[in-house]
């Protein structure tokens, strides 16, 4: 009685490991010999600990260590054992692996360097994780695991293997602790090996009869070594507590029970096991009642569990997170139909970020997005509500509001085609009775703008213009912005140059007009003398005297332009060239250049000097010698010109004489 007392006194007051090492110990003396503190012999390298965790090697050249259970086992019983193992840290400078072994000759043995402790062993079945590639034993280059018999090391005869000893990584060496689980089955005469959870290898044989010459009993334990390279290797005969629960990522939501269950492995059985909930309270059960959290926080729960070998597990720890109900909340502003209503999201949560909104507009869902934006809204009374949701999936209640979309002004508008520097009459119109237009706004393309319903406008210059308008209703909304083109038309005409002609000849009057707008121009010559036919943009006339054209030319938009063409009409030729100039530059007589009347072309005039260097050479019209060479002014003297010219009338005209410079 005394002893319980004790026992539940370190219980209430929390010295769980004085709680646990005195009920072990009780318990282990009560069972005797089966678990025994002294049931494992270690030789060479080989330390304890702590109650079941041995040190087989220590980082060190040239170490041997085993670690053997005392008592041999029957391999006429099936057996399931998980042990943690750790090959070290160092990876390609790390070595030499360890080794499981079942064998019936002792519990002293053991070998350093590349046989792991296993080598030479017969008969015997070794289950190795060899860490070192020793290339003359055949190994991979990777971490790997093999069944292998009579400590023979060299792959080719292995029962099962080589394979990679994890399945997820080619390197054990990793500074971490792996699970070992070697479960043989006595009957099925089949054994499984798994890592890190992970099957591996497997054989179907019967050992007793092919190993072990029908001797089912055998020690087991395991065996490491180093050579030339080292590594801290490592096993304990599992205490590995563990659990699951019956919500998702070990979160729910306030209100609901969650249920703790066991999952701990151990290699003996479990004895007790020990919960502490994080809220104050604790179990003893090893699947303790639906637990129910009073207030939402993150907990971290606690188990401890102790085997019948008096071994005391290190605390798992594991955060239990009960999360509270979010609270939707949120501001939503009146706005123009055009327009997006703006919202801003004020949901707020306690425990577990709110990760899902679901709006409603009118009943209807519409986004899932924290900051929605709505489009196509009518103009009315619109109700809006939020759901909310957190990462955890605790879900809010419905949070309602209301919210108007206003009325926009609807807008026609009157833009028409106009003519450069002539008044163009735009106008608009209202098309709703919805709303009260304020103000107009007329953009005309130009940089112009002007706020009346009915603007008169004057471009300069023309082109196609960009016209735009929008209007703004009393309640502040604007209009969908309306946007028209108009072409203000630029009319430019060319009539035929001035010009001398033949009497009673036909000749063709033009006008110039870019040609893209025939059809859609009016054409007035005048007056109707001698011609055709005074309303086409090309008619002919016959006179005898000379006259003056005009036209004017209109465009359906009522833009116009005239040209004037003035006719000499051709009555006899002459060529006159003056016998001296005055090259002085003051104006007047400054050039020797032909009079031609009557001339319809030259073919040249040129000018040569005493000596009869050509100073002076043309065949265009207008054009005269000013009395230099090269820009340098030429002496008093007398030069000769010669000039060929043809007439209207088809007469030419060679001639020659001289001309005296004068200053």
């Amino acid at each position: 009685a005394i002893f319980n007392l004790y026992l539940y006194h370190l219980m209430k007051t929390g010295k769980l490991k004085q709680f646990f090492f005195i009920a072990g110990l009780y318990l282990l003396l009560s069972c005797l010999p089966v678990f025994s503190f002294s049931q494992y012999i270690l030789n060479g390298s080989a330390s304890q600990n702590n109650c079941n965790c041995y040190t087989i090697t220590p980082a060190q050249f040239t170490q041997s260590g085993s670690v053997w259970n005392a008592n041999k086992i029957n391999l006429s019983n099936s057996f399931d054992f998980t042990f943690n193992v750790y090959p070290g840290c160092l990876d390609s400078s790390g070595a030499d692996g360890i080794v499981f072994i079942l064998q019936p000759i002792s519990t002293s043995l053991g070998s350093s360097g590349g046989g792991m402790g296993f080598e030479g062993i017969t008969p015997s079945i070794g289950i190795a994780l060899d860490t070192w590639q020793n290339t003359i034993n055949n190994d991979p280059y990777y971490d790997h695991i093999s069944i292998q018999a009579n400590g023979v090391i060299s792959h080719g005869a292995d029962l099962a293997g080589p394979v990679q000893a994890s399945a997820a990584n080619l390197n054990i060496e990793d500074c971490q602790w792996h699970t070992l689980r070697i479960n043989w089955n006595a009957v099925a005469f089949s054994m499984e090996v798994y890592f890190d959870g992970a099957l591996r290898l497997s054989i179907n044989q019967n050992i007793v009869a092919t190993i072990f010459n029908n001797d089912p009993n055998v020690y087991w334990g395991f065996t490491a070594a180093t050579g030339g390279a080292t590594n801290l290797q490592q096993f304990c005969t599992a205490l590995n507590p563990d659990f699951y629960t019956n919500v998702q990522n070990n979160a729910a939501c306030i209100g609901t029970p969650v249920l703790f269950s066991d999952t701990s492995v151990s290699f003996a059985p479990i004895q007790s096991w020990y919960w502490n909930f994080g809220d104050g309270t604790t179990s003893n059960l090893r699947n303790p009642p639906l637990h129910n959290y009073a207030s939402p926080g993150v907990y971290e729960v606690k188990l401890v569990i102790s085997g019948l070998d008096g071994c005391i597990s290190d605390t798992l720890r594991k955060n239990i997170t009960i999360g509270s109900k979010p609270v939707a909340n949120f501001e939503v502003f009146d706005t123009c139909a055009n327009l997006q209503p703006r919202i801003n999201d004020l949901s707020v949560n306690t425990v577990g970020v709110i990760n899902q909104w679901t709006w409603l507009i009118d009943g209807t869902v519409v986004s899932n997005a924290q900051q929605p934006l709505f489009t196509n809204l009518t103009a009315g009374d619109h109700q809006l509500k939020l759901v909310v949701k957190s990462v955890i999936g605790c879900e809010s209640d419905t949070a309602i509001k209301y919210f108007i979309i206003k009325p926009v002004p609807l807008i026609d508008i009157t833009a028409p085609d106009g003519c450069i520097d002539k008044p163009i009459n735009f106008s608009a119109i209202q098309t709703d009775i919805a709303t009260n237009i304020i103000q107009w706004n007329w953009s005309f393309g130009d940089g112009s703008t002007s706020t009346l319903q009915n603007p008169v406008h004057i471009y300069s210059p023309g082109g196609n213009k960009t016209v735009k308008l929008f209007a703004t209703a009393s309640n502040g909304c604007a209009s969908v912005e309306l946007t028209k083109t108009i072409n203000v038309t630029v009319l430019n005409i060319l009539a035929n140059n001035d010009t001398t002609i033949l009497p009673n000849i036909p000749f063709q009057l033009l006008v110039d007009f870019g040609g893209s707008l025939i059809g859609q121009l009016n054409f007035a010559w005048s007056p109707a003398t001698g011609l055709n036919n005074t309303a086409i943009w090309n008619p002919v006339t016959i006179i005898q005297n000379d006259i003056s054209y005009f036209v004017t030319v209109t465009t359906l938009e009522g833009c116009v332009a005239t040209d004037t063409v003035n006719i000499k009409v051709f009555k006899g030729s002459a060529i006159y060239v003056p016998t001296g100039f005055t090259p002085n530059s003051d104006g007047r007589n400054d050039l020797l250049r032909p009079i031609y009347i009557g001339v319809n072309k030259v073919y040249y005039f040129k000018v040569y000097n005493r000596w009869g260097q050509l100073v002076f050479s043309s065949n265009k019209f207008g054009e005269g010698w000013d009395g230099k060479i090269n820009g340098n002014p030429q002496p008093l003297g007398t030069y000769v010109w010669m000039l060929k010219a043809e007439d209207l009338a088809g007469k030419i005209y060679d001639m020659k004489g001289t001309s005296t410079i004068i200053r």
